[in-house]
């Protein structure tokens, strides 16, 4: 008999085993691109003389959000029939670009004087490499199984959330540091899955397979809802950079509270969609995102620290919604083989990064207009909620089917072997109406997320059908399952 020391350490190992086989820790690298860009620019971690979120006091900020916005859009084209798994040099290279430009940034704007070109050059250099990591860690995902995907994309905001506790703190050299190692580590772990994902299969994947056929039905879809999230982002742009450089809040309670309520119930938020709506879409998220962003710009003009908070808060719970919701429709379009994900990627994240830009240069100009009194905050949040409101006519409401789905079923005979068994199990178990049809997409192999597009179910719906599914069968997996359709 071991001893007690002994049982738990193996006990430790095997639920640490267990998360990572299923939270696949690795994968959440992605998430240190995305705190890399909140720690940049919304902290003063590495520009302590910024002014509001987003524009900061040196040319470095306007040539990476234009270097990134261009990146994204023309790596996407350029990189939509290429193998992302096997671009070994850009692996290196992206977050490389990130973390050099971070540090010479920050050389450029403490020289006497500033070094304006350095500025500007370093800036190029992390908005190229960050489009590059987002476009490289998207093709990484979408290797993965959409159930894996759906867990691991939200979960990587957690890394964002942790930094609000700790980089608002940060300032000077170690702040420089810290984040100059956000895009080393989001590149360490990008070559890790990677190479796992290599180990597990060499069949192309889905989204692999897809590269370089292009259904122009859905790349009409996703170019309007990029028009979308450009207005809707152009609005959060605009907020950002009017607001205040510094939050009483984070002064009083230490670290940024705005977006750390914002980021958990934003997290939450994108959670309980995935799990309980219909389709993963932007018609189903702007459904209930709308009205949000219109009571957070309404609440904007209002300038109490309150109102501000919540404004805030509301900003930064759309802010990770949408771009947890955007990743995966992405990702879940290039497994279903509508479009290439560098394409998919590349349009919708530069969609959002130009709005961010735009939105920050408006902002910057409108708040000396109001500074003036040329201009009343109240007039501005009613220009923004009109566009926003204008702009949701443009929300894709087609529904995307899989490409196989009308073949299946138009070849799938009205009687076949598998329906008479299940059937016959239906009357021997008791299964309902709903558990038996889902009993015929399992046995002829369809996964979860395919019987959820055709069903028009959510994924807990189907994953509690499932559920009872087994239980009443009594088996307690998917080849147990099949077994029992082989032994009749």
């Amino acid at each position: 008999m071991g001893s007690p020391k002994t049982t738990m350490g193996t006990r430790l190992q095997t639920a640490l085993t267990s998360l990572d086989d299923t939270l696949k820790a690795r994968f959440l690298g992605i998430g240190f691109v995305w705190a890399w860009i909140y720690c940049s620019f919304e902290t003063s971690a590495l520009y302590p003389e910024r002014q509001g979120i987003g524009i900061n006091a040196d040319p470095s900020w306007l040539a990476s959000a234009a270097a990134v916005t261009a990146a994204l859009l023309i790596t996407g084209v350029a990189w939509r029939n290429r193998n992302l798994a096997r671009m070994r040099w850009a692996h290196l290279a992206a977050p490389a670009f990130v973390a050099i430009g971070t540090v010479l940034s920050a050389i450029a704007t403490l020289a006497e004087p500033p070094l304006a070109a350095l500025q500007c050059a370093s800036g190029m250099l992390s908005g190229i490499g960050s489009g590059w990591l987002c476009i490289l860690w998207t093709g990484a995902l979408s290797r993965l199984d959409i159930e894996q995907i759906e867990v691991i994309v939200p979960a990587a905001s957690f890394v964002t959330l942790l930094c609000t506790l700790a980089f608002p703190h940060i300032e000077g050299i170690p702040g420089v540091i810290a984040v100059a190692s956000l895009p080393v580590a989001s590149g360490a772990l990008l070559l890790l899955s990677f190479r796992q994902t290599e180990r597990r299969k060499r069949t192309p994947s889905a989204a692999e397979r897809a590269a370089g056929g292009i259904d122009f039905g859905c790349l009409t879809v996703v170019v309007r809802a990029s028009a979308v999230l450009c207005a809707a982002y152009f609005a959060i742009g605009c907020l950002g950079a009017m607001g205040n450089a510094e939050d009483p809040l984070q002064a009083q309670w230490g670290f940024d509270v705005p977006t750390f309520i914002g980021s958990a119930s934003g997290i939450a938020m994108a959670l309980c969609f995935i799990l309980f709506t219909v389709r993963i879409d932007f018609a189903s998220l702007f459904r209930w995102l709308t009205p949000l962003m219109v009571l957070a710009l309404a609440l904007f003009s209002w300038r109490e620290a309150a109102p501000s908070f919540v404004s805030n808060a509301i900003v930064s719970v759309a802010d990770t919604s949408m771009q947890v919701i955007t990743y995966l429709y992405v990702i879940s379009l290039a497994k279903r083989r509508r479009l290439p994900v560098s394409l998919g990627v590349g349009i919708t994240q530069g969609a959002v990064q130009l709005g961010v830009l735009a939105g920050n240069l408006s902002g910057d100009g409108a708040s000396e207009l109001v500074a003036t009194d040329g201009l009343s905050v109240f007039s501005l949040a009613l220009a923004l909620i009109c566009l926003l409101s204008f702009a949701m006519l443009l929300v894709p409401q087609r529904n995307l089917r899989p490409l196989s789905a009308a073949k299946t079923a138009s070849t799938r005979p009205e009687t076949s072997r598998i329906d008479l068994l299940c059937s016959q199990l239906s009357q021997e178990n008791g299964l309902s109406a709903r558990e038996t049809e889902i009993l015929g997409y399992l046995a002829r192999g369809r996964s979860q997320p395919y019987i959820r597009e055709e069903l028009m179910l959510s994924k807990n719906t189907v994953a509690t059908h499932v559920k009872h599914l087994y239980q009443k069968l009594n088996v307690h997996s998917r080849q147990e399952l099949l077994d029992l359709f082989e032994e009749r």
